[in-house]
């Protein structure tokens, strides 16, 4: 037999076509948690009829036919959707969908997804786009698809609380810089010296989006934000919540648990009926604050920063 004949199946990336994004939405309802960012991405191309640069289809080439086998999201951050079989085929489709990112796809911002597949793609493709900023090996992901569990009224005759709400433009100005302060603690650095337009714009797509979610407080005559969170991505009927935020100087009084609860009730009523996050293993004051209002583990995260 000629060389070519006993050539292995391999796998290549190529821009994502219309008839793909079925096969890829189902691909990723496989584990709407894990695949949620990618899952929006394809609702919507489906929806609006154009497909973003972002997305890659990974194609199955055997013979004469390129059969859809996985997707790839590398917008800001790089998240890929390959399906699970033997170790010999899993390692085979991931070295594959590695040496065409490293080909045809730019260096994105952060790998982001299931913790295994993040960081065995990372391995492979380190040496070209690499060395990480950070790499956050163990992050807990976490759901709630019930109504949150009840939480604890606070107690706080010094702080005269609002009701936890959507934000609204009028709420930009003392919003954005609470996201900053979460961004900067979170992130590493601060966005306003480093791509400030994109990170406002992103910031005004989510409160026009009823996306975003505020409490306000005043203590000492002083109204400031006490609480916040965003949908940061929504598809596949999961609403992933991003940037849970505590002014500094009131963390400890149970304002996450309060907000936390009141955000997935009008999550779960008005946007989808699963509400996930994912947090670092470190960070038990967080954890021991989203499972009091009812979110479980359902599996394990990663992010690798660049």
């Amino acid at each position: 037999m000629t060389d070519s004949l006993l050539r292995r199946t391999h796998h290549v990336l190529a821009p994502l076509q219309r008839r793909d994004i079925g096969a890829a939405l189902a691909l990723c309802a496989t584990d709407p948690v894990a695949f949620v960012s990618p899952a929006m991405q394809l609702e919507t191309a489906r929806d609006s009829g154009i497909i973003p640069a972002g997305l890659w289809s990974v194609r199955r080439r055997a013979g004469l036919s390129r059969e859809f086998a996985g997707v790839v999201w590398n917008g800001a951050n790089f998240t890929a959707v390959l399906p699970s079989g033997d170790e010999d085929a899993t390692d085979h489709i991931r070295a594959e969908v590695a040496q065409g990112a490293i080909s045809r796809l730019n260096r994105p911002a952060a790998l982001v997804g299931d913790a295994d597949l993040t960081l065995d793609m990372w391995g492979r493709l380190e040496p070209w786009w690499g060395p990480a900023r950070e790499i956050r090996p163990r992050q807990v992901s976490m759901a709630i698809s019930d109504g949150p569990r009840h939480v604890r009224a606070l107690e706080a005759p010094d702080l005269e609380l609002a009701a936890v709400r959507r934000a609204s433009m009028d709420d930009f100005a003392t919003l954005l810089p609470a996201c900053v302060h979460m961004f900067k603690g979170e992130v590493g650095y601060d966005p306003m010296l480093h791509g400030r337009t994109a990170y406002e714009e992103r910031l005004r797509q989510l409160v026009r989006g009823g996306r975003s979610y505020l409490q306000y407080g005043v203590a000492e005559g002083r109204r400031q934000v006490v609480f916040k969170a965003e949908v940061g991505a929504l598809g596949g009927a999961v609403a992933q919540l991003q940037g849970v935020w505590v002014h500094p100087s009131l963390r400890g009084r149970g304002l996450a648990r309060a907000g936390l609860a009141a955000v997935i009730e009008a999550v779960r009523a008005t946007t989808a009926p699963t509400v996930s996050l994912y947090v670092n293993d470190f960070n038990v004051a967080a954890i021991e604050a989203y499972e009091a209002v009812g979110f479980q583990r359902v599996g394990d995260f990663a992010t690798v920063m660049l």
